[in-house]
């Protein structure tokens, strides 16, 4: 959440006499990151920010606390500063905001994947009826969105795309795209005009070289290694640059509800342990499984299909913060669904109001992702729409 200083400026200042100012601009308050100094020809102004956050220096913005918590593979996180965090219940339509099906720059086609760029403040949507990936700048919405990937027709040229189901950009701001019809995945480097294929594309298969049917991918940035969710194999593999077939990392391949098992696997996220927590559709849970483990353990839902608070209905994707929070698109239930971590039940964050293209409703949705303020973005694949789920500042705890 940026803050207008202007604005600020208006509200409240003070005077301060004794800090120096060396320029005109904004300076960080010694032992006190819930306020900052405001020079202005050589007097300083004392800033709050408001309530939750505390003054970033190096992108000069009140923000959420940036003390990332400790990573400890053996013994999980810090502090939950997102245990008792709320979030509005009325969803803003970022995109595609009279839900109808469009192919501007304004709308969507039954779009499904999502990824939020929290480096460049940029979210890439697969668009999929369109056969394309639309980039849009979360600080210019009213733009529209461009075309990144695709757009040239469904085909399986290289600078075509198929029915793209999910998305993920690095650090650079590569594109990899799940290019479900094609059975492939195709990396769009920054600023191509076409993919080139770094999994897959030998058709539809059990093979190790191929995937069956791909709606969730993730890239393990540090370790140069692609994730792909082989819902038509029931299986995680995982792909590594130099090597032309994948390895199975989770599942056996046969369809189940058993521990070593998945049942049509869909979206995925990976953390920095290679963890991975997996939304098992059709056995109605999320599992969590651990590098090099040999079975996953269930940590959302799991009692069969159901709408009660520890029940899930065929979600669809997963999404984990950096406190070990776990966010589900529990897509029957029309419901995001938040579990704390070792929570034996879930509650409702967004959504549960019924199927519907309301304010806050959902018609199959389908991704979610997360920004560095923790809102939440949605895509809706029958309301042909992003929603924005804002985050209420007060309730983060840290």
């Amino acid at each position: 959440m940026k803050i207008s200083f202007a604005l600020i400026f208006l509200l409240f200042h003070s005077v301060i006499n004794a800090f120096q100012c060396p320029n005109n601009g904004y300076f960080a308050k010694p032992n006190d990151k819930h306020s900052f100094y405001h020079c202005a020809h050589g007097t300083a102004y004392v800033m709050p920010c408001p309530a939750g956050l505390v003054w970033n220096q190096q992108i000069q913005v009140c923000d959420w606390d940036t003390n990332t918590p400790v990573i400890n593979c053996d013994n999980g996180r810090q502090h939950n500063c997102r245990e008792n965090s709320q979030w509005s219940t009325k969803g803003i339509s970022i995109v595609g905001s009279d839900n109808k099906f469009g192919s501007d720059s304004k709308h969507l086609g039954s779009p499904f994947g999502l990824f939020v760029d929290t480096k460049h403040d940029n979210i890439y949507v697969a668009d999929t009826d369109n056969h394309r990936i639309q980039k849009f700048n979360l600080k210019a919405l009213e733009t529209g969105g461009i075309t990144v990937a695709g757009g040239n027709g469904a085909g399986n040229r290289s600078n075509q795309l198929s029915m793209p189901r999910a998305v993920y950009v690095d650090r650079n701001e590569n594109i990899y795209i799940a290019d479900d019809d094609n059975h492939r995945i195709q990396l769009w480097s920054k600023g191509a005009t076409s993919g080139i294929t770094v999994a897959g594309g030998y058709g539809k298969g059990k093979g190790l070289n191929q995937i069956g049917a791909c709606q969730g991918i993730y890239v393990h940035e540090d370790t140069n290694s692609l994730f792909i969710s082989d819902f038509y194999n029931d299986r995680i593999v995982k792909w590594n640059s130099e090597t032309d077939e994948g390895i199975i990392i989770a599942g056996n391949g046969i369809g189940g509800s058993k521990a070593n098992q998945l049942s049509g696997p869909r979206g995925i996220f990976i953390d920095e342990c290679e963890t991975i927590y997996i939304a098992d559709l059709w056995n109605s849970r999320i599992q969590k499984w651990k590098k090099d483990a040999s079975e996953g353990i269930t940590v959302a839902g799991g009692h069969g299909k159901g709408s009660a608070a520890n029940q899930l209905n065929s979600p669809w994707d997963v999404e984990v913060d950096q406190y070990n929070n776990i966010y589900v698109v529990d897509t029957d239930n029309n419901r995001i669904q938040k579990w704390s971590p070792d929570a034996i039940s879930g509650v409702t964050v967004a959504g549960g109001n019924g199927w519907g293209d309301g304010i806050g409703q959902f018609k199959s949705a389908h991704s979610i992702g997360l920004d560095k303020q923790g809102n939440m973005y949605v895509s809706e694949q029958r309301n042909h729409r992003i929603q924005r789920f804002n985050i209420t500042a007060e309730t983060n705890s840290c």
